[in-house]
């Protein structure tokens, strides 16, 4: 048919009878930017989450944390925006079969396992919405994140986060010791509250877990906008994370 005909000229190396099944996603095409008066924010699409999964990545491949005794994992997961229920998202069973392949591999028993796990700590990153001053009143008045002003540590009362206060204490001492500015962040309790993988991949493993993110303008739109020193930090903090001994 028509549609088929167009893709195989689009992709060029296959003819449209050879053309079983397919997937189409929306993109787009512009590169992305900096701007400002000091070229201080940037701004691309799906920053939401590939920004998150950039710091951690540049984290992890560190050549501290690369060197460590220490077992690390940095874990990417697909369908976040959408219930994250399939083989790639979080609530499927990749990471907690990953985590007991690596404990066989090492010979670590069923109860080493589990002592593993809850002597473990995890970080959620997700961005996080910063205060929009043409939209005042969706914010609560003493939780208004700024960008440039370092990561958000997420609080909501209901576990839509999975933050809580030994999480947040550890999270607040490794922005410490890196030299990172932090900032906390509860959503209206009257308007609904997003959520992320941190509470289900938590509860799924029984690991403590921090969520955090950095602040950003039009999560969800096709052109997202964040800030340089904002990416910069959260690297730095996920590093020293990465790096802990403790």
């Amino acid at each position: 048919d028509f549609f088929k005909q167009l893709l195989a000229e689009k992709a060029s190396a296959i003819k449209p009878e050879q053309m079983v099944s397919w997937e189409l996603n929306v993109y787009d095409t512009q590169a992305g930017v900096f701007w400002g008066n000091e070229q201080q924010f940037y701004t691309n699409s799906q920053l939401d989450n590939l920004a998150s999964c950039h710091a951690g990545l540049q984290a992890f491949l560190d050549a501290s944390v690369l060197q460590s005794e220490y077992t690390r994992v940095c874990a990417f997961f697909d369908h976040e925006e959408i219930g994250s229920e399939s083989t790639k998202g979080a609530d499927g069973s990749f990471l907690p079969d990953i985590l007991q392949r690596m404990a066989l591999a090492l010979n670590v028993d069923r109860e080493g396992y589990q002592r593993a796990l809850a002597h473990s700590f995890m970080i959620s990153a997700d961005m996080a919405h910063a205060y929009q001053p043409n939209f005042p009143a969706a914010y609560e008045p003493e939780h208004k994140v700024r960008v440039n002003k370092g990561p958000v540590i997420k609080i909501n009362a209901n576990q839509r986060y999975s933050s809580e206060s030994i999480s947040a204490a550890l999270f607040i001492n490794w922005c410490e010791q890196a030299g990172v500015p932090y900032q906390s962040y509860s959503h209206r309790t009257d308007i609904p509250c997003g959520s992320t993988i941190g509470p289900m991949t938590s509860a799924k493993l029984g690991i403590r877990t921090v969520d955090v993110g950095n602040p950003m303008w039009a999560m969800h739109s096709i052109r997202e906008s964040a800030g340089v020193l904002d990416h910069a930090y959260m690297i730095k903090v996920l590093r020293c994370f990465f790096s802990a001994t403790t």
